[in-house]
């Protein structure tokens, strides 16, 4: 019940209906058809002074268009009323969702004049309370005051506006007197919504092959814009052309969208570039600019969480084809997996075998020791038999089929794997090259991963990895994609090559992290192990010092005279390989100035690390250290190294 007395206040506005979109920020649409909040307009629950109990709102109407789907809605709103509190404001959209923006409070908390507000959810303050339990001013400019509805707007977003939304005020107690002067729907942001998309024909190319990448820039409105974007590409990557929609500098990455970018009409460019490294390449795009201000993102910022943000990342990979061994045929030699039960056969369930192969270049068989360890308690059967096992089932695509040995294992979670260990030879000379293949590495309810490595006396030797097109390379890993190849297909093999000295192999098998919390039931095979015999080089050095002085003869080892020390390096003729990579280093006696140093004989190779001394250089002051690196010394061959100095 009101505290005092009605006042009966009676404003008359003659305006005509007007519905006025603007752009000046956000989309804005107004309805200014006066009208009066009475007993006329008094809300259910109670009897009005013509003794009617129904609602019968003052309504009023806004006509949307040409938007898009609701993400923000504001609410404007002026009224003269004697007791605001009497007041109960509804809005409904064109699909029927109604909200009451405004809950009639009839108690002495709602005894204040009028309303000059803007409804918004983002304020802190709600409606009638706090600094906005005063009177508000009628007259514009408008809104006087920022507050809260008292049910939240966000009941709206997401629905298509477009329709007519309906305004409804009714009056919830007899005797007052208001007027409606203005309502306002403010549609989200203060310009375009804009957001970028990145793709790529292919996340895995191939050694030298083009990608084309496709720029797709998006817009929800409302007001159309001219934005550009920024296109990242990584070091390596060769442009190689552009079409599409707007233009593209090739040399700054910006591609301009255009203007009268509109609502609804998706803009795109497609640029192809090549990557002619192996390796892991990558690339962003950002929206660059914009002449309209966007509610959700920042453009170049690169904050990559915003949707005018995307990224991917191309893995280059190897070529398809693996490598030949580089050794010549009389050196090449194999493993050759045969049936369990045989001299090469791998017996079923058995974590450690053994095998000898002979190599041509020593004309003596190498041992070839196998074992497993790791997560083994979770390895399954193949074709009815545990694994691992030398089986035929699993071919790769060879007809016909040859022995294999096959691993199944049944994972609980993606950090289990096993670890194939093998050594190879005697330890510090191995063989010098080896390649063997792996068959079904491939995608189901599992993704196989499989990480190699490569040892020579324990340093590591890094494995060149051939993929197939059902698993990808990224760094030392193969990892499966594109689904199961099956027993009998080559879809899934792997080829892994060890072009260089090798002694130990190890490779880890599991699943990426993309299969799932448990995966799924899964089988590998590896084949034959090919190899080439090590080369060995046979050196002998010697070193000689003599007077030097091409003018005199038979001078003697006394202060002021020239001599030169000799370094001579032979590689003997029973040698089966060159001495590569040949260093040598020594330091001369402190009773000597160094003068120059220099080499015959050496293929390739040089001074330094640390570099030659100075002429003249005192070697009691400074150490005269000479070192020589990186030359080779054919078979057969004499190389040396001359010093000249003086005696001090």
């Amino acid at each position: 019940m009101q505290a005092f007395s009605s006042i009966f206040a009676r404003i008359i506005w003659v305006m005509s209906f007007i519905v006025i979109p603007t752009y000046t920020h956000a989309q804005t649409f107004t309805n200014t058809t006066a009208g009066v909040i009475d007993d006329s307009t008094f809300c259910a629950g109670g009897t009005n002074a013509n003794g009617n109990g129904v609602i019968n709102d003052l309504e009023r109407t806004f006509s949307v268009s040409g938007l898009t789907a609701v993400t923000d809605l504001n609410v404007g709103l002026v009224a003269a009323h004697t007791w605001r509190g009497d007041m109960d404001v509804r809005l409904e959209s064109p699909l029927g969702t109604e909200v009451q923006l405004i809950v009639s409070d009839t108690s002495g908390a709602g005894n204040h004049d009028n309303y000059n507000i803007e409804l918004s959810d983002e304020n802190l303050e709600d409606v009638n309370t706090g600094s906005h339990a005063t009177a508000n001013d009628t007259n514009p400019p408008y809104y006087e005051f920022s507050v809260r509805p008292d049910n939240a707007l966000s009941a709206f977003d997401g629905e298509d506006p477009n329709g007519t939304w309906t305004l409804k005020i009714c009056d919830d107690y007899t005797g007052e007197i208001g007027n409606f002067i203005q309502g306002e729907l403010t549609f989200a942001g203060t310009g375009a919504d804009l957001s970028l998309s990145l793709t790529a024909n292919t996340e895995f190319p191939t050694t030298g092959d083009t990608v084309t990448l496709t720029l797709t820039a998006f817009s929800e409105g409302p007001l159309n814009s001219t934005p550009t974007a920024q296109l990242n590409l990584p070091a390596g990557a060769n442009f190689v052309s552009s079409s599409g929609d707007g233009s593209y500098n090739s040399s700054s990455g910006v591609w301009s969208i255009g203007s009268g970018f509109a609502p609804g009409t998706p803009r795109s460019r497609i640029i192809v570039i090549s990557l002619p490294a192996t390796g892991s390449f990558p690339i962003n795009a950002e929206i660059f600019s914009s002449n309209r201000t966007d509610q959700d993102s920042t453009p170049n910022n690169a904050v990559t969480t915003e949707d005018d943000y995307s990224e991917l990342t191309l893995i280059v990979q190897p070529s398809s084809v693996a490598p030949a061994l580089n050794c010549p045929a009389t050196d090449r030699f194999e493993l050759a997996f045969t049936a369990p039960g045989t001299t090469n056969g791998w017996t079923s369930g058995s974590f450690a075998e053994s095998y000898s192969a002979f190599d041509p270049v020593s004309a003596s068989n190498i041992d070839l020791n196998f074992a497993l360890s790791g997560d083994t308690g979770f390895l399954g059967a193949v074709g009815g038999v545990n694994s691992p096992v030398s089986q035929t089932t699993y071919t790769g695509g060879i007809s016909p089929a040859e022995h294999s040995v096959a691993i199944a294992a049944d994972f609980d979670t993606t950090n289990q794997f096993v670890t194939m260990g093998i050594d190879v030879g005697t330890t510090g000379i191995g063989v010098e090259a080896l390649q063997f293949t792996i068959f079904d590495v491939d995608l189901g309810g599992w993704t196989d991963r499989i990480e190699f490595r490569g040892f020579l006396d324990g340093v590591y030797v890094s494995p060149l990895l051939t993929p197939s097109a059902q698993n990808y390379v990224s760094g030392n890993e193969i990892i499966g994609q594109t689904g199961n190849a099956g027993q009998t297909s080559s879809a899934g093999n792997v080829t892994v090559t060890f072009n260089e000295p090798i002694d130990r192999v190890e490779w880890d098998y599991g699943n990426d992290a993309s299969a799932g919390p448990n995966p799924d039931f899964q089988i590998i095979s590896m084949h034959t192990v090919n190899m080439c015999g090590r080369r060995k080089a046979d050196l002998e050095a010697i070193k000689t010092v003599e007077v030097y002085d091409p003018n005199a003869l038979g001078l003697y080892m006394t202060p002021g005279n020239e001599v030169i020390y000799k370094i001579i390096v032979t590689n003997s003729a029973t040698a089966t390989a060159t001495a590569e990579d040949v260093d040598i280093s020594d330091t001369l006696p402190d009773n000597l100035k160094f003068v120059s140093a220099s080499t015959i004989g050496f293929t390739g190779g040089g001074f330094g690390t640390p570099n030659l001394p100075a002429t003249n250089t005192d070697c009691a002051v400074t150490p005269c250290v000479v070192r020589f690196s990186g030359g080779d010394v054919p078979i057969n061959t004499t190389a040396e190294i001359a010093v000249r100095a003086i005696i001090k």
